[in-house]
């Protein structure tokens, strides 16, 4: 699956558009349903069951707050995810969003591979014990995740707060990290203020460590002008200040201010910003789902 050829937004005038889909019962639509999974959810969305995943996630809250409780090195965590704040969850952290009325986030994640599993699971309440759990290869989640909270709420687990005999995986795919430190989120605005006159001379920053992430996220700028940059995997590009030409192939498209482009993997694309820009580029490469485990 994936784009074959560039897909541009105006992001202000899709979420107006799309609104609409931000109220329950739906509360999400997607713009971009590729290798790279774009979209917007609103609220309010109460959870009680936790989603499990291989993969990273990435955070941006567009309009009020969001609280999202994890499972990390033994207890639960809550991350508070406030408007502006962006934040990229690490793969294998068990997550379970909650989202507030008259409130619209951004989040990205990639495509599974073949030989990845998605899980859902809830626990016993007041302890990290397993009450419920199923696993499923997940390529709509949208639709993927009903069929099994609706098991769950009519199951004797559910009823009882007991495990059942067949609750709980003995032999799961794999195993969440539970030693990795998760970083808390930050102002995304203020973030672009400290940065913003080491970007345009050095040409790109990265808001999350390589090293440490399997995503590669960061903020270009002017740097040397203009450059040619690959594309080994689909590229979101987000214009957060300024513009900038972005050319695939034959095709030109002029990138301003709060625009998106989806530039398809496998290529190449030209970046030509002007002297204030600075873009958002989003990566998800599954070649590197080994990298934090490889530092």
């Amino acid at each position: 699956m994936g784009e074959s050829k560039p897909v541009q937004n105006n992001t202000k005038e899709w979420v107006k558009e799309n609104e609409k889909f931000f109220l329950p019962p739906v509360c999400n639509k997607m713009m971009h349903n590729d290798q790279l999974k774009v979209f917007f959810v609103g609220g309010p969305n109460q959870r009680k069951d936790f989603h499990l995943e291989e993969g990273e996630e990435l955070f941006f809250m567009r309009k009020g707050n969001m609280s999202l409780p994890i499972l990390t090195n033994g207890n639960f965590r809550t991350i508070h995810i406030k408007e502006g704040d962006i934040f990229l969850l690490p793969g294998k952290i068990p997550h379970s969003p909650q989202r507030e009325k008259d409130t619209v986030g951004l989040v990205i994640e990639r495509e599974r591979l073949p030989t990845e599993t998605d899980g859902l699971r809830y626990f016993v309440d007041g302890t990290t014990d397993i009450l419920f759990e199923r696993w499923f290869y997940c390529d709509d989640l949208g639709t993927q995740l009903k069929p099994i909270i609706d098991e769950f709420f009519a199951s004797d687990e559910c009823k009882n707060g007991v495990p059942g005999p067949d609750s709980v995986n003995k032999n799961p795919p794999w195993n969440p990290d539970s030693k990795r430190v998760v970083e808390s989120p930050f102002n995304l605005q203020e973030w672009l203020d400290a940065h913003r006159r080491l970007i345009r001379s050095s040409g790109s920053q990265p808001l999350f460590s390589p090293s440490s992430y399997q995503s590669n996220v960061l903020v270009m700028g002017l740097g040397q002008g203009s450059r040619t940059i690959a594309s080994p995997s689909e590229t979101l590009l987000w214009q957060l200040e300024g513009s900038a030409m972005i050319t695939v192939g034959s095709e030109d498209f002029r990138l301003r201010r709060d625009e998106t482009i989806l530039i398809p993997g496998g290529q190449h694309f030209m970046y030509c910003p002007s002297t204030e820009a600075l873009t958002l580029s989003t990566v998800m490469d599954p070649a590197n789902k080994n990298r934090p485990g490889d530092n």
